[in-house]
């Protein structure tokens, strides 16, 4: 009996010995997913922060292939004695092209190449205008990034260089 007792004394003690190591581990695996938790989060927002920034870097391409686009139509061109200058659009040919774009006829014509987004000239110096170019708005969208590009305008009347903007605004 007393071989008996002695016996479960020492089951009782590793019993204890036992629990107190399962508890241990539980309380290590606790802490090792609270820490795996943490390390997601901040890898999704890591992620977040990356696909935004990659999202207006597409945005402000698109709007830098578009205003390349403007400077190859034929409807914007300078052109002296039948040869094109580089970098320059014609005044009077973009206020053409903006009456022609703003018909339904013309956003149609050019949807193609523009898709939803609004491009204006804004002539700066030395005196202010502004034309819409082409207008084709998305109907829900949800962000609409401006890109603003420095160009030279041309006035074949006065044979005048004008310091303009090409603000093209890319919907999505």
């Amino acid at each position: 009996m007393a071989l008996k007792m002695a016996f479960g004394r020492i089951c009782e003690k590793v019993n204890r010995k036992a629990q107190i190591k399962m508890g241990e581990t539980i309380a290590i695996m606790f802490i090792f997913f609270v820490l795996l938790v943490v390390g997601a989060i901040f890898y999704m927002n890591l992620q977040r922060a990356t696909v935004s920034r990659e999202i207006t870097e597409a945005y402000e391409l698109r709007a830098v292939e578009l205003s390349q686009v403007i400077s190859f139509l034929p409807e914007a061109q300078c052109t002296e004695s039948n040869v094109v200058k580089a970098s320059c659009f014609d005044l009077y040919k973009l206020i053409g092209l903006s009456k022609v774009a703003s018909t339904p006829e013309g956003i149609n014509l050019y949807s193609r190449e523009f898709g939803t987004t609004t491009i204006r000239l804004i002539k700066l110096y030395p005196s202010g205008g502004e034309w819409v170019l082409y207008d084709n708005r998305k109907a829900n969208f949800t962000s609409a990034p401006v890109t603003n590009i420095p160009i030279m305008l041309f006035n074949t009347t006065s044979d005048k260089y004008y310091f303009g903007v090409l603000e093209v605004t890319t919907y999505s």
